[in-house]
């Protein structure tokens, strides 16, 4: 029998391309952090940027749990998800309480194991507070947001993963005459400053929702002249596009998601399918509209009781390139795999309650990984 120091063996741990496609058989990133946590060699092989992308596409972030706002509560609770065992720790230490804030959620977003809370003063109903927090992370106290620029009508609101931490940004429009400007703000050294802006020969954008960044541009779906239209900004080029959505898309059954690669995912909901478009630019430099799946709620839901009704499902969040979706019918919430093409019910509402809002909590991603310190042994 081979020894376990033998050369052969060592032979193969030295190997880094061997070592990678190991350390890629690694389920889940907490794991990946443990076993980087070998020798600075297997942490710069775990952390660098060419295997995280990799191990990301075989092993995307999952899906923890989610908040779920109702007719019946002032403050949005949380309801997880079952975990396999190499999770079940990272929740049980999580403090997702938000029974101790003293205010009113007015809205509540999450990305990246943050939360992001818009808060009703109390007594004060017209001034909103917002506060981050980090459910995963306990001991790190809550942050608050400056206060938004008061120069908007209308806008959008989102945040994205820089490096090591998060950065803000903040979307407003302002119409006046015959042109529609459009400002991005970004959250810099606790200060709102202007990173891109675009005047358009548009009379009026009047509104916007489900608002996302990604590959340097800006997402969002926006009301002009009374359609639907996913705006395009580009904050680099300081660009503004207004694209069709594609055929007979209702908005009220409509989500936006970032594409893997690059693009943006629509999800939609129709004739009883939930319809996946993608908008990227093709290798000639045309950007259009594509489909790229279509899933049929009967043939998922063989253990639930649904009527062919399209008017009466909403969707209420879409995991990072489509992953999942979250559906709401009947007063209750079902998540719909579309991967391993499976669907369960995982909240009903009480009599006389209703869902208002569903917004999903993922696992973090990229894991944080320690810091080499230079000078210090190898192991």
């Amino acid at each position: 029998m081979e020894a376990l120091g033998s050369p052969q063996r060592a032979g193969v741990l030295d190997d880094d391309d061997l070592l990678c496609e190991i350390l890629l058989r690694v389920a889940f990133p907490t794991s990946l952090v443990r076993a980087a946590l070998a020798c600075k060699r297997w942490l710069r092989l775990a952390s660098g940027p060419a295997f995280l992308c990799r191990f990301g596409g075989l092993h995307p972030p999952r899906l923890l749990g989610f908040y779920v706002d109702t007719t019946r509560s002032l403050i949005p609770r949380f309801v997880p998800f079952p975990q396999p065992p190499e999770l079940v720790g990272v929740v049980c230490r999580g403090n997702f309480s938000l029974d101790t804030l003293g205010f009113a959620a007015h809205k509540i977003e999450c990305s990246n194991g943050c939360l992001l809370l818009s808060l009703h003063v109390h007594n004060q109903p017209n001034q909103i507070v917002r506060t981050l927090r980090w459910p995963l992370c306990p001991a790190r106290h809550a942050a608050i947001l400056p206060p938004f620029p008061d120069t908007s009508i209308h806008d959008g609101f989102t945040y994205a993963g820089v490096g090591n931490g998060m950065s803000f940004f903040y979307l407003a429009t302002v119409s006046k005459e015959q042109q529609t400007a459009v400002y991005v703000y970004m959250l810099q050294d606790h200060t709102w400053a202007i990173l891109a802006s675009v005047v358009s020969e548009i009379p009026e954008i009047d509104r916007l929702e489900s608002t996302l960044i990604g590959d340097g541009k800006i997402y969002s779906v926006a009301r002009v002249s009374k359609t639907w239209k996913l705006l395009l900004l580009g904050l680099v080029s300081s660009t503004l596009s207004l694209i069709n959505l594609p055929e007979e898309v209702n908005f009220l059954t409509t989500r936006l998601s970032l594409a893997n690669d690059s693009g943006v995912h629509l999800a939609h909901v129709k004739d009883f399918q939930i319809r996946i478009w993608l908008h990227r630019v093709d290798n000639n430099g045309v950007a259009n509209w594509t489909r790229v799946n279509t899933i049929c709620l009967g043939e998922m839901c063989t253990s639930h009781v649904f009527e062919v009704d399209d008017d009466l499902i909403r969707i209420y969040a879409v995991g990072q390139n489509c992953e999942f979706v979250l559906l709401g019918k009947d007063n209750a919430v079902y998540m719909f795999d579309l991967k391993l093409k499976a669907a369960k019910k995982v909240y009903e509402a009480g009599w006389g309650e209703h869902v208002c809002s569903v917004s999903p909590f993922m696992m973090v991603w990229p894991p944080k990984f320690p810091a080499i310190m230079e000078g210090c042994h190898p192991n």
